[in-house]
């Protein structure tokens, strides 16, 4: 990406002033060539980083007003698509110290910090697009042991609406124009969420996290899709997995190929006992159920039911409604860029109002580097369409590594990373090594331009 397309993630926010609009994009730029650095280095000089703090502070800057040019120009690389998946998840942000504004992340411990919840625009290819909505919240209030779900349900500001408010917002955003598929985890299981969907003709793909009961059916929902004849089976590598806390969902696992059982069938839901009164009695929709078949033992299967309204009809179609569930997991690694590509958690500054400014800048810069590592990991041998033609020829006359005449995303990929600092006997190169070399490749960059202009005169 050039320096004027990024410059373009940050162009035109409405923030009162075009002085601020234009420090804004300033800001952007600099960030995107460190960032991996503190504030005060990737600034580079006191008056910049004055400018920055004023900037970060200033009561007219808005998470919304930063974060609106990167969304727009998402939705503009979405209405290039035919068909975009919108994957949607919440992450926690932990921070240090005692700040201004942050709540707790646990009902148990002291750990401040808050969560985001991010709808990214990825193609069918997993391709990041961008991220067309974020939104943040802090758990400032302690929570109430006196609430039965009836009073949980009366809440406007309950959190479990965010789902909706995040589809409504991205369907708002891409017309009709194009097609988007909305993904979802087991936090997406909400029988009050799919109605809605259904009611909104929106195409979704979530995966159950409760065995559901039906409509005409003695068992459950599991017990009933697992009936089905399985359609075809699929190949897959799966990552290892870390404990993660007491009450995680998700257990520790090893790296290791499984085999997977794929099938589908159209089953009709019973409306659950809490629901909204303007949910129907049922709602009829396909399941496609994948499990993992001949499990070692002592692992945890492979266990996926995902509800959907697309199309089962064909092994093809079923097949798709599998593919965009993977592709959820290209989020899961926008977060990680966030932490560890450019340290969103360790930004030093002292409110929740100034760290939320931060991280809409960081998003579109996360977006990018998630965007080159992709490029990498799944079309190695295609020609790098990552790169300005005039980067690749900056990063083959000044980089350590050669570069063919047409290079592939991989040649780039470990061209940059020698840049950035890397040794091959320390692994796969990391977010913090691909931040670095982004930051040598776009100052190089800049000198050449500036070179270029004064030649000019």
């Amino acid at each position: 990406m050039r320096l004027e397309d990024i410059a373009l993630e940050y162009r035109g926010a409405s923030l009162g002033d075009m002085r601020r609009s234009k420090r804004l994009e300033r800001i952007g730029l600099e960030l995107a060539r460190n960032p991996d650095l503190s504030f005060p280095e990737a600034m580079g000089s006191e008056g910049q980083l004055e400018a920055l703090y004023r900037f970060l502070n200033n009561d007219d800057v808005t998470f919304e007003a930063v974060h609106a040019p990167h969304a727009e120009q998402t939705r503009l690389r979405c209405q290039a698509e035919e068909r975009v998946l919108v994957l949607h998840d919440t992450t926690i942000l932990k921070f240090n110290g005692d700040r201004e504004g942050l709540g707790r992340l646990y009902e148990e411990g002291g750990t401040r910090g808050f969560r985001l919840h991010a709808s990214l625009a990825v193609t069918p290819a997993r391709t990041p697009l961008g991220v067309l909505r974020a939104e943040t919240w802090a758990r400032t209030t302690r929570p109430r042991r006196d609430r039965n779900r009836r009073h949980t349900r009366a809440d406007p500001q309950r959190e479990s609406l965010r789902w909706g408010r995040a589809v409504r917002a991205c369907e708002e955003q891409l017309g009709q124009a194009v097609g988007a598929v909305h993904v979802m985890d087991r936090e997406g299981d909400n029988y009050d969420l799919f109605s809605e969907l259904h009611a909104a003709k929106a195409h979704y793909v979530i995966r159950l996290a409760n065995d559901r009961r039906l409509v005409g059916e003695s068992q459950k929902l599991k017990g009933v899709v697992g009936r089905a004849v399985c359609l075809f089976q699929r190949e897959v590598q799966v990552s290892p997995r870390a404990p993660g806390r007491p009450r995680d969902r998700h257990e520790a696992r090893q790296a290791r190929a499984v085999t997977l059982d794929v099938s589908a069938m159209t089953v009709e839901l019973s409306r659950s006992n809490n629901f909204a009164p303007s949910s129907p009695p049922s709602l009829k929709v396909n399941v496609v159920t994948v499990l993992e078949h001949d499990c070692p033992k002592g692992e945890q299967p492979i266990e996926w039911y995902l509800v959907t309204n697309e199309p089962i009809d064909t092994t093809e179609q079923v097949a798709a409604v599998v593919d965009a569930y993977r592709a959820r997991w290209v989020i899961e690694e926008l977060f990680k860029a966030l932490k560890s590509g450019c340290h969103i958690e360790k930004r030093q500054l002292e409110s929740y109002d100034a760290l939320r400014i931060a991280l809409a800048l960081f998003l579109p810069i996360a977006v990018r580097l998630l965007a080159l590592r992709h490029a990498a990991r799944t079309d190695p041998d295609a020609a790098c369409a990552a790169l300005s033609a005039r980067q690749l020829q900056l990063l083959r006359a000044c980089g350590t590594r050669p570069l063919s005449p047409t290079p592939t995303n991989q040649e780039v990929y470990m061209a940059l990373a020698a840049l950035g600092g890397h040794l091959r006997s320390n692994g796969p190169p990391g977010w913090i090594v691909l931040g670095r070399a982004f930051d040598k490749l776009l100052v190089l960059e800049q000198g050449w331009l500036a070179g270029r202009r004064r030649s000019d005169r």
